[in-house]
């Protein structure tokens, strides 16, 4: 076994057949940057069942969840989530299993978000997405509408397209917020459903980066949604530092763990403030020092926040979320080519499955929904 993650993905495939910007840092990618704390095989180890990790668990919404490109520095983590969803939906009213499955852009999605599309049912950004799509009443395949990367500048504050041979030229997904949705053919839009939401969380600052205000039944609150409606929710949440959104489509009680992605969130936190403090100290500025060590204080106090919180619940060494996200490429899977103009920008796409212990929500999440037809 190379690690937990490419092992889920494995188990996975025997269900499946595959063939509002925030910052992002880079780690190396296994089971929510666990390598950093602890060894994966260890913790395999020390309980996880090697045979089948899903044993035992609520899976029955596994057969329509669908891999997503890696999103690199996109900051486009929210409406990759919802598109995520959409998809789920429409895969699961359709019973479209395995190859069948549709895999739809969620770059149109990201160009509803450019465009305003639906804004004046917009009330909070980090609840109300879903509108945007209902306004819309369609949406295209990724095939027809890539996921790409392309050559991109800002021109008073707008991103605009432009060519490598510009020098202000930068390369990268964040090219995806440039909406060609004018461009694209009529004939080849699917027709949506309308869809509702139901709110689990909501911060009551609307603070995407809040952490340690989720109620202590949050988790059951998340599980109960999951089984009785069927269907997946999506989480906000402070992921060490910036904020981030991805789905959650399944859960198990018997994984065990100890609590990785919660344990390192507040040495994380600290050492990112000592950072920050340090180029305080060197800041040219009155004001580039002040800034600094604010965002220092910031990351202290939600680094101490979290840390009592986890203090307060303990770590339960067992039950975990099945989490789909957009940041965590796996090596296993098949290789996504962003831009077929170009050589050497492909990056392997996300695990269909990742692992989070459940006191990852009740410390860290902000907002949770749930999205389901509006008929329902």
């Amino acid at each position: 076994m190379k690690n937990i993650a490419i092992l889920f993905t494995a188990i996975l495939a025997t269900f499946t057949v595959f063939a509002e910007e925030s910052q992002l840092r880079t780690n190396k990618i296994q089971l929510h940057e666990i390598a950093r704390v602890q060894n994966i095989n260890s913790l395999a180890q020390k309980g996880l069942d090697q045979e089948n990790p899903l044993a035992g668990g609520f899976n029955d919404l596994i057969p329509y969840i669908m891999p997503t490109p890696y999103q690199e520095n996109a900051g486009s983590c929210l409406y990759m989530s919802h598109t995520g969803i959409v998809e789920w939906w429409m895969n699961r009213l359709n019973d479209l299993q395995g190859e069948q499955r549709l895999d739809l852009s969620e770059r149109f999605f990201m160009a509803l978000k450019t465009l305003r599309t639906g804004q004046e049912n917009i009330e909070n950004w980090r609840t109300d997405n879903i509108y945007r799509i209902n306004k819309a009443g369609h949406i295209y395949l990724n095939e027809d509408y890539r996921y790409t990367k392309g050559y991109y500048k800002k021109v008073n504050d707008i991103r605009v397209a432009t060519n490598a041979d510009d020098e202000e030229a930068k390369y990268g997904t964040r090219f995806n917020w440039i909406s060609f949705k004018d461009q694209l053919d009529p004939a080849k839009a699917i027709k949506v459903p309308q869809f509702k939401r139901d709110v689990l969380l909501v911060d009551k600052d609307k603070n995407q980066w809040n952490v340690a205000e989720a109620p202590l039944n949050i988790v059951d609150q998340v599980k109960k949604a999951l089984v009785k409606n069927q269907a997946p929710v999506l989480v906000i949440y402070n992921h060490q530092g910036f904020w981030h959104a991805n789905i959650v489509f399944g859960f198990n009680d018997n994984t065990k763990h100890e609590c990785p992605f919660v344990s390192s969130f507040k040495p994380y936190m600290d050492e990112r403030a000592q950072e920050l403090t340090k180029e305080a100290e060197q800041a040219t500025s009155a004001k580039k020092k002040r800034s600094l060590l604010a965002k220092a204080k910031r990351f202290q106090e939600r680094g101490n926040k979290v840390q009592k919180r986890f203090d307060q619940i303990g770590c339960a060494n067992k039950g975990a979320f099945y989490v789909r996200d957009s940041i965590f490429p796996n090596e296993e899977m098949p290789l996504y080519d962003y831009d077929f103009t170009q050589e050497g920008e492909e990056k392997h796409l996300n695990s269909s499955l990742i692992l989070r212990e459940y006191e990852w929500l009740t410390t860290s999440a902000n907002h949770i929904i749930q999205i389901l037809p509006a008929n329902e």
